[in-house]
């Protein structure tokens, strides 16, 4: 009993000390015509060792209160691999010019995430217009940050696919 004691807690050290080392990248793409802009994106505190929770920061760039928007996350492992995607929906009113200061939206996964990729994909104003990401601006705007160097057309293509 001891031995298998022993055992689960060393396990249990070299896994922490191996998603330590892990440095993980949060990329924002920002549109220039987004209704949406967000200001941080990163790991939440409520994440655990067998999960990624994303805490997003976000304001409404507009004079025009928002009643449904989506957010979209792309994680990628420490191989360059897509590991999961997710949007984020939320249907809580957004005021013109409000920030909302912390939103957790859920990817709760393996902790092997090593770059995760975030961009407002949609929102629906509350007169019932609709904005949706151009995803070509989307692949323009990440195509030329040096922390997402490693996607191909055809890696960046999976997030059409979202």
């Amino acid at each position: 009993m001891k031995k298998v004691l022993l055992a689960i807690i060393i396990i249990a050290c070299f896994s922490s000390a191996v998603l330590a080392d892990l440095t993980r990248v949060y990329v924002i793409v920002n549109m220039d015509d987004a209704p949406i802009e967000i200001l941080k994106f990163g790991e939440s505190p409520a994440a655990d060792f067998d999960e990624i929770l994303s805490a997003v920061r976000y304001k409404n760039r507009t004079d025009r209160n928002i009643e449904a928007y989506a957010i979209t996350m792309i994680y990628y492992n420490a191989f360059n691999e897509k590991e999961d995607g997710r949007r984020g929906i939320s249907t809580t009113l957004l005021r013109a010019r409000q920030q909302i200061s912390s939103e957790w939206f859920g990817f709760r996964g393996i902790s092997l995430v090593k770059t995760a990729i975030a961009y407002v994909s949609a929102v629906r104003f509350i007169d019932g217009e609709v904005w949706k990401a151009d995803i070509e601006d989307v692949f323009r705007i990440a195509g030329n940050m040096p922390e997402l160097s490693f996607l191909s057309e055809i890696e960046m293509l999976e997030i059409e696919k979202e």
